[in-house]
């Protein structure tokens, strides 16, 4: 007994005509021959279906899902209509109904095909034909595949590169055809399937624009998935917005996502969104909540930070709040190394003295930056000028320093500059104003104060600066330790020995009890300034409090009294995200295991190795959290450098969705290396290359 109910169905449904010529010739010996319930009573009598009529009536068969018997030779061939698709159902009489059906015309004639079937040359031939055919056309699917592997690999390597791929001229007689062609160029010098391919073929011009804008966007769209697969893994989200000017003058944010997996810390960039037209805090929230809704993190999101705009942070209506009331868990920290930042440049703005002094650190850079002849005596007394920037307070920081490391090569070449006969009479002004200030008691006396300052406020700045900060809890104490050692150098002490340090950088300097007394004002104000701006511009450390939980140096405090408040805390800021009970309990077992007492990255680590996630649950949960919560926007601001990278005065006329996608390869050229290894990957960026629109070039194989 054979049951095969699916295949008289679809033959049904589907007619034998949507089968292949061979396998038609396999439907000739598996006719099924199902165990059919067809009783009915007649009279008194109860007329049972026959399972021995599938032998007497060799074209017999049934199904069991229609519980119905038909003719195989007429369902194959479409002959009789009750025998082949409404069926038969009645058992009484059936011996004189078969005997019947067998005799008829329409059962004959398909009787003929059946017995002919597999013995007709023709069909034969036909169907060898159409095989040979596909197998040809599958042989150049193949051909065509791996043409544009080629082209995806060239792609991936440029826009990884960050370079341009069209030319200015791609015409025939072009010398330089733009970096995309003469890579082709390049490679077919050795690979005769590319030479061939270039030099043949006209239907398919994978050299044009539109055909590389396509296999940029198929690559960047592969990315993303990836980018998906990881946030649907991921437990919690940070969004991380900054603001820019590209070269067009147009404003762009950059928004990138932080989570983690497993114990490692991503930072995904999602894209540049043009805001030229409008900055309002309603205009760039309902962009970041379309991005949190496309990308489906909307009951993950638990902290957001931003830089730049000062709409960002309004009091009366703000991006942070308007995104806070659809995602509640979403808090709002402000970028630490944005804010260290603002804590320095306020001083330099309120306080008299020291934006004077910030002016003449510019001038020096100005004197040599503004001619070739004078760069070059930098480069003979081999010490290079720090970078002019007017918004970093590390490079004036760092001015200061290169200053003071050179001061007495800095004297001499001002000398030599005012001595030497062969300078131009704006280069002796200007030396002479840059002696001047080197012999100026207050600015000497600034260039060693800022210094001293500096060796707390840059160990800060290079710590915010990390492009992955993993503990949060290291930023926040690494910043209440500048501002305790700023509130230290508060003293007489600090005076005293700034102004001894400027006597040993210029001899000639004198000071007065006075000029000592004017400084020690001076000096009083600027740590006072840096102390309150850092005091004021930190307070959201207030909301963070409950990071201390997982504050390794206090576990042993911890031991012998439980952290409850600070549980508490977590609790109202995340309601509902922990369980609170099991969290404090696996919370005790750390405290009461010193070899436990590790940071939270390398706490996280042991968790995973040991494979102790389920034992941990609740705490592996809090670990995640917090090392998802960005405390600097660097990875914005290194995205920014890529967009002034890719986005140059030559590429000005790229669409908005193009200088997204470079930029997706550009800045994510790591994960772009790791799904090249896969060999998928070509394969999936094809398939999605091939489903955009019709194209003149066969990529999809045919089924045999």
């Amino acid at each position: 007994m054979e049951s095969s109910t699916d295949l008289i169905n679809d033959i049904i449904t589907n007619g034998i005509m949507s089968y292949s010529y061979e396998h038609k010739l396999e439907l000739k010996n598996k006719r099924p021959t199902p165990l059919l319930n067809l009783d009915v009573l007649d009279g008194k009598t109860i007329r049972k279906f026959q399972f021995s009529w599938y032998s007497k009536y060799v074209w017999l068969t049934g199904s069991q899902t229609k519980n119905k018997l038909f003719c195989y030779f007429c369902l194959l061939f479409r002959g009789d209509k009750k025998w082949s698709n409404e069926g038969i159902t009645g058992v009484k009489n059936f011996d004189r109904t078969a005997s019947k059906h067998a005799i008829s015309e329409k059962h004959l004639l398909c009787q003929e095909q059946f017995q002919l079937l597999g013995q007709n040359q023709i069909d034969l031939i036909a169907s060898e034909g159409k095989r040979l055919a596909a197998l040809k056309f599958n042989e150049q699917v193949g051909n065509n595949r791996r043409i544009l592997s080629r082209l995806i690999q060239v792609v991936c390597y440029l826009g990884k590169q960050e370079f341009p791929l069209c030319g200015h001229d791609e015409s025939a007689t072009s010398i330089n055809k733009g970096n995309y062609l003469e890579l082709l160029n390049l490679l077919s010098q050795e690979e005769q399937l590319i030479k061939d391919y270039l030099s043949s073929n006209s239907s398919f011009k994978g050299t044009s624009r539109d055909i590389q804008n396509d296999l940029i966007l198929c690559i960047t769209e592969v990315v993303n998935m990836q980018i998906m697969n990881e946030l649907n893994k991921a437990k919690f989200v940070s969004v991380q917005v900054d603001e820019t000017t590209d070269v067009s003058c147009k404003s762009q944010i950059s928004i990138i996502f932080r989570y983690v997996i497993d114990n490692n810390i991503e930072e995904r960039f999602i894209g540049f969104f043009d805001v030229s037209i409008d900055k309002t805090a309603l205009e760039l929230s309902n962009i970041l909540l379309e991005q949190i809704q496309k990308w489906n993190i909307g009951n993950k999101i638990i902290c957001q930070t931003y830089d730049g705009a000062a709409v960002m942070a309004g009091k009366v209506i703000s991006v942070p709040g308007l995104i806070k009331n659809t995602y509640p868990n979403a808090i709002f920290i402000h970028s630490c190394a944005h804010q260290l930042n603002l804590v320095f440049l306020h001083g330099s703005k309120t306080i008299k003295a020291v934006r004077l002094f910030i002016s003449d650190l510019t001038m020096f850079h100005t004197f040599f930056s503004s001619s070739p002849k004078r760069s070059e005596l930098l480069r003979e007394k081999w010490f290079k000028q720090s970078e002019k920037c007017e918004i970093r307070w590390e490079n004036h920081s760092r001015a200061a320093a290169t200053i003071s490391a050179n001061f007495t090569e800095l004297k001499k070449i001002a000398l030599c500059v005012m001595e030497e006969e062969d300078w131009d009479p704006m280069s002796i002004c200007l030396a002479n104003g840059l002696l001047h200030k080197l012999s100026n008691f207050k600015f000497v006396y600034l260039l060693c104060l800022f210094n001293k300052i500096s060796m707390f406020s840059d160990h800060v700045f290079l710590t915010l600066q990390t492009k992955c900060t993993e503990d949060v809890q290291t930023c926040i104490k690494e910043i209440i330790n500048m501002s305790t050692q700023l509130t230290f150098m508060r003293n007489e002490e600090t005076v005293v020995m700034c102004s001894k340090s400027a006597v040993e950088l210029n001899s000639e300097l004198q000071y007065s009890d006075k000029d000592v007394q004017n400084l020690k004002y001076l000096t009083y104000e600027i740590l006072d300034s840096i102390i309150t701006q850092t005091n004021v511009r930190f307070q959201d450390f207030d909301i963070l409090q409950f990071l201390e939980i997982t504050d390794n140096k206090a576990f042993k405090d911890y031991k012998i009294c439980f952290p409850v408040e600070k549980l508490l805390q977590l609790e109202n800021i995340f309601p509902g995200v922990f369980d609170q009970e099991r969290l404090k309990n696996e919370l005790t077992i750390i405290f009461n295991n010193r070899s436990k007492y590790l940071p939270p990255k390398e706490l996280l680590n042991y968790i995973i190795k040991a494979d102790l996630r389920e034992v941990y649950k609740e705490l592996t949960k809090l670990l995640h959290l917090i090392l998802c919560i960005p405390v600097t926007t660097v990875s914005s601001e290194k995205n920014n450098s890529a967009l002034k990278r890719i986005k140059t005065f030559l590429r000005n006329t790229m669409t908005h969705d193009q200088l997204t996608n470079l930029c997706t390869l550009a800045i994510e050229k790591k994960m772009l290396d790791e799904l090249i290894i896969d060999p998928t990957f070509i394969d999936i960026v094809i398939d999605l290359f091939s489903n955009i629109k019709n194209r003149n070039i066969d990529l999809k194989y045919k089924v045999l």
